[in-house]
């Protein structure tokens, strides 16, 4: 069963799984974005509810 990580791509924030062999570093490259959230989150619900969380963050921040 996969793991989850939090990338950025250019368009926004986004959940991906980290494939067996993988690091969420790697999937991160293989998909044009970079890590903001490692994780791994053990389910993907997990993984976009810390995403909800980030995107939260960064709204009260502005």
């Amino acid at each position: 069963m996969p793991k989850y990580a939090i990338i950025e791509v250019d368009t926004g924030l986004t959940v991906v799984p980290i494939l067996p062999g993988k690091t969420a570093e790697q999937m991160a490259v293989q998909l044009g974005g970079v890590v903001v959230d490692p994780g791994p989150y053990p389910s993907y619900e997990e993984a976009y509810d810390a995403l909800l969380a980030l995107r939260a963050e960064e709204e009260a921040e502005e």
